[in-house]
């Protein structure tokens, strides 16, 4: 009791409390408080989180910024549809809105592992596959579960930048190897390796987007598929393959194997997503590997998993072929959209830039000639009234080693990009005339 008796009074003055309280957290330095990943990652830009870049220009901007489905492929109705069968339950049947655990909705998992041994030739079941937050998701999860502070990443030069970023924000160091048409130069791989092990430097990944690239749209072929798959296994690197476009081949154009296909997920581990083939705002993906990698993927995770609701929900869209069926209309949509940006660029802008025309995927690199630099053509381009990434922005380092224009053809409207490629054209030569200016 007499302890109860000297009790101060609490001050029930909310105002007072809240400005006390700022008074005393000003005095503190937030940023010295986070961790030291947190201090030397950036936030990211538009092109990290794959969002269109809202840039004001004189001219109403096209924008060719990010890799996002179109508009006009977006399922909304049978979504729609597909979210009422989801919740078509009877009322004890919680399933849809309960927790659903570390690995993910079986029946999609099941659909997963159908599709997959159908198109990669090998047996697969559900154990095989974890859900995820998206590709990016189940990027992250591979690197909180194999990546300690100091290891190394080999990765494709160019690269998407997002990942990049994940691979720092693990406090990893970056190593790099370069691209040409083929895809990675896997020439060069061992002797990276063989230097970063004389350095004392442990080696968990080599990444790569095999299958229409992004940012360069290309393909890496067979043979160098094959070798990619014997280096790694000889110094016992896993490959990580980021397969978001994958399934978003154009007709009439043979393409090698998955790599998860050659080497049965043997030291592969392939991450793959809704967002590219249905929407970006499922925020669905997926993890496959051998089981005993899965498990351990399973270790590091603590958010309680991904939503039920939307993993039923897709697996109601997907069954019975019909995600087959609207990937096959989707692949059309973007054949059509990069045989006419190809076409266009050819039309106005051959004297200024080279290209090689994507067979798959959402994306074109272009070459800039003549010494134009990629950045300048950028902010030039912007002024004309169209939104593209310059190519240092997809090398780790930020040295674009040519002078490069990503160009995102996906989202745009077909009928706008003969006009992307007419602005592209003017921003070119006016950057180019003010190099031919003499110097003052």
């Amino acid at each position: 009791m007499n302890a109860r008796r000297n009790l101060r009074p609490v001050d029930t003055d909310t105002t007072r409390l809240a400005d006390d309280l700022r008074a005393l957290w000003a005095k503190r330095d937030i940023e010295a408080m986070a961790s030291e990943a947190a201090r030397n990652v950036s936030p990211g830009n538009a092109t990290d989180w794959g969002m269109t870049t809202n840039i004001q220009s004189v001219l109403e901007p096209i924008v060719l910024g990010g890799g996002i489905p179109a508009p006009e492929t977006l399922p909304r109705q049978a979504l729609k549809e597909a979210m009422d069968r989801a919740l078509d339950t009877e009322e004890r049947d919680d399933g849809p809105l309960r927790y659903g655990g570390a690995y993910g909705f079986e029946p999609l998992r099941d659909l997963l592992a159908e599709r997959y041994t159908r198109d990669r030739g090998f047996t697969v079941t559900a154990d095989w596959f974890m859900l995820s937050n998206g590709s990016a998701g189940a990027i992250d999860q591979v690197c909180a579960t194999f990546i300690q502070p100091g290891d190394v990443v080999i990765s494709e030069a160019p690269t998407f930048s997002g990942t990049t970023r994940t691979f720092r924000g693990h406090q990893a160091q970056i190593a790099t190897v370069s691209m040409d048409d083929d895809g990675m130069r896997v020439d060069q791989l061992e002797p990276l390796i063989q230097s970063l092990l004389r350095q004392g430097k442990k080696i968990k990944f080599i990444y790569t987007i095999s299958n229409f690239h992004n940012p360069m749209g290309v393909t890496m072929s067979l043979d160098r598929r094959a070798e990619l798959l014997r280096v790694a296994a000889k110094y016992g690197i896993f490959v990580l393959d980021d397969d978001a476009y994958g399934e978003l081949y154009f007709e009439g154009v043979q393409h090698p194997p998955a790599l998860s296909a050659l080497s049965q997920c043997e030291g592969v581990i392939s991450v793959g997503t809704f967002s590219k083939i249905v929407a970006t705002g499922l925020r669905v993906g997926w993890i496959h590997a051998t089981p005993n990698v899965i498990e351990q993927l399973v270790r590091m995770r603590f958010e309680m998993g991904n939503s039920p609701l939307l993993h039923r929900m897709l697996f109601e869209f997907s069954k019975d072929g019909a995600l087959d069926a609207h990937i096959k209309k989707v692949r059309a949509v973007y054949q059509r959209k990069a045989d006419l940006i190809a076409a266009a660029l050819r039309e106005f802008c051959e004297p200024y830039v080279t290209f090689r025309k994507p067979t798959g995927g959402f994306f074109l690199w272009v070459d800039l000639l003549g010494g134009l630099n990629g950045g300048e053509v950028q902010q030039q381009a912007i002024a004309e009234g169209l939104v593209a990434a310059a190519g240092y922005g997809f090398f780790p380092d930020r040295v674009d080693t040519g002078n490069h224009i990503r160009l995102a053809y996906s989202w745009v409207p077909e009928g706008e990009l003969r006009e992307a490629a007419r602005r592209l054209a003017i921003a070119c030569a006016k950057v180019a005339e003010r190099e031919a200016l003499p110097k003052r």
